[in-house]
């Protein structure tokens, strides 16, 4: 959801704060007043290219910032990719364009790249303007909307699908490295045996270069370390003014004077556990002493030993773990290129299998993708005969891209085929009566898109009840070209739409201004000669003259003023 919005320096916008809500948000004003910046402001937070033309004129720099809190874990993992922290459950996104061309981008307060943005995108926004609808042609978004209404089933039928896809995927590149070039296979299966060879003889244990290191360190140093030992065995017992003979001398004291003073008996037995101690301590510094001798030979083998581990460390990994890993990898790879060598048919088998089963799981799929697919097109036509394209056309076809060189055959010939299944998912349009079918690129202009994205969103909807909370849908003036009847249906169908999500909508009709949950303001105002756009919300009598003026235009008379009361109650009803 799209929780704040604030433009600085926007076209003619100095300065606009905008708290947005759950549900649906209309945006209204006069014709001119900016309305579309609002979109333009949002469209840079998309990723959109900035230009300085959008500067305000006698500003240095514009700033667009948005606070979203979006759903699902999809925007974290973009975060996580280039190591920005997420703040909470936000995720905030700055962009500064300025005159001297130093256009900064922030994710969370961090820098970042335009391409960052644009990834997070889909998580957080979706633009339907009049010039450009972004992600309803695209056909791998038209096969997700199919697939969605099929809900579970759909669900377990794909994972079927891909994980029978993965299985074939798995045995194919087998197949294709076994009959590659047999001079390229040998020359990696003596590499990786020569590989091997190395690291089996190297038997390398976890943890080993740490121990080397830690004893590489002792046996460079022995001599200093003797030295250290002696002394402080001299200090503690040897020397004449050794610590051990010290406290001997203060215990004979303390007996001296037990009879006079009654603690000192319990001061000499402190100090007898003080010598007790020292004792044990000398005795365990001069067995360290006597075992730790300088000695070349094993200095060298450790050396030889630390100079093997680093030289494999540096081919195959930063430690010893990950030494064996690659081992591990390699020896696998190695098994794997013996197996197909020694069984060639046996590995076509198990591909052919596998192909089979995929095909199998694809059929499925597809025989319930065409019957979603009927139900889905017929839900949709009833939409859009509420949105002023009654006389619509709108077909969902399941179609098959022809690849020569694929295994799987579809009627006969030899189809493209992936993970999501073999068909191709097409919608197909035609705002007219007598004109052909066709995609949606070629057939729709920005408003029908729009509309006709808000038609399958609501009918493949129908099936899966109330709508998961995802990105914020944004409508600029869909509402373009309809009236009456049709824009109270749109302003109903986008209230329904918003229903567990969020919307916001650009538009001129007060028809679909009344239906909302939040409703903004945009106007122009002049002070000291500069003319200036705010947007402000509006509750109460504000928003019965808002959309009074929608009514009646700039002249609002009781009428309008009683017809836009009745709207808004409608609405709320």
């Amino acid at each position: 959801m799209l929780r704040d919005l604030h433009i600085k320096n926007l076209a003619v916008v100095a300065d606009a704060a905008i708290r947005f809500g759950a549900g649906f948000n209309v945006v209204s004003g006069e014709t001119g007043a900016g309305k579309s910046i609002v979109v333009d402001a949002l469209a840079l937070l998309a990723g959109a290219r900035a230009s300085s033309d959008l500067i305000r004129s006698n500003a240095k720099t514009l700033t667009v910032t948005g606070v979203f809190t979006p759903e699902g874990t999809g925007w974290r993992a973009c975060l996580d990719d280039v190591g920005i922290e997420p703040e909470g459950d936000s995720v905030v996104i700055r962009r500064e364009i300025s005159t001297a061309g130093n256009n900064r981008v922030f994710v969370n307060d961090q820098p970042a790249t335009l391409r960052l943005v644009q990834t997070l995108a889909p998580f957080l926004l979706r633009i339907h303007g009049q010039n450009e609808e972004l992600g309803l042609v695209a056909p791998d978004l038209q096969r997700t909307w199919l697939d969605r209404c099929g809900g579970a089933k759909a669900e377990a039928l794909r994972k079927k699908v891909a994980t029978a896809f993965a299985a074939w995927e798995h045995l194919a590149e087998r197949i294709e490295r076994r009959s590659g070039q047999e001079r390229a296979r040998h020359e990696r299966i003596d590499f990786l045996r020569f590989q091997l060879t190395e690291l089996d003889e190297a038997n390398v244990e976890p943890g080993e270069e740490t121990v080397l290191r830690a004893e590489r360190s002792l046996l460079r140093n022995a001599e200093a370390i003797c030295s250290g030992l002696d002394a402080a065995v001299g200090g503690l017992y040897d020397d004449d003014e050794a610590a051990y003979g010290r406290l001997s001398e203060a215990h004979r004291h303390l007996d001296e004077i037990a009879q006079w003073q009654a603690d000192a008996v319990g001061w000499a037995a402190e100090l007898d556990e003080l010598r007790i101690r020292t004792n044990e301590l000398v005795g365990t510094l001069r067995s360290r002493r006597d075992q730790l001798e300088a000695d070349p030979r094993r200095l060298d083998e450790v050396e030889n030993r630390l100079a093997l581990l680093e030289r494999l460390m540096r081919k195959h990994g930063g430690t010893s773990e990950e030494v064996l890993a690659r081992q591990a990898a390699l020896r696998a790879e190695l098994d794997e290129l013996e197996a197909d060598e020694a069984d060639e048919e046996g590995l076509q088998a198990q591909a052919q299998a596998a192909l089979d089963d995929y095909r199998q799981a694809a059929d499925t799929l597809s025989a319930a993708r065409a019957k979603w697919a009927e139900g889905l097109a017929s839900r949709t036509r009833r939409e859009l005969a509420d949105l002023a394209l009654g006389r619509a056309r709108f077909e969902i076809d399941l179609e098959h891209k022809p690849r020569a060189s694929s295994p799987l055959q579809i009627a006969g010939r030899a189809v493209e085929f992936s993970s999501h299944g073999y068909d191709q998912v097409r919608y197909r349009f035609s705002p007219n009566p007598g004109e052909p079918l066709k995609s949606l690129a070629k057939a729709a202009s920005g408003g029908e898109l729009s509309r006709l994205y808000l038609a399958v969103q609501l009918a493949s909807r129908s099936n899966r009840g109330r709508r998961a909370q995802g990105a914020t849908l944004v409508f600029d003036e869909v509402d373009a070209g309809i009236g009456g009847a049709e824009a109270a249906a749109l302003g109903d169908k986008l209230r329904r739409l918003a229903v567990g999500g969020q919307i916001l909508a650009v538009t001129h009709l007060p028809q679909v201004a009344s239906q909302g949950d939040q409703h903004f303001k945009v106007s122009k105002v002049v002070r000291g000669r500069r003319t200036h756009t705010k947007v402000e919300p509006l509750e109460g009598d504000a928003r019965t003259q808002e959309v009074a003026r929608m009514l009646a235009g700039s002249e609002i008379t009781d009428l309008s003023l009683s017809h836009a009361r009745e709207l808004i109650a409608g609405s709320a009803g």
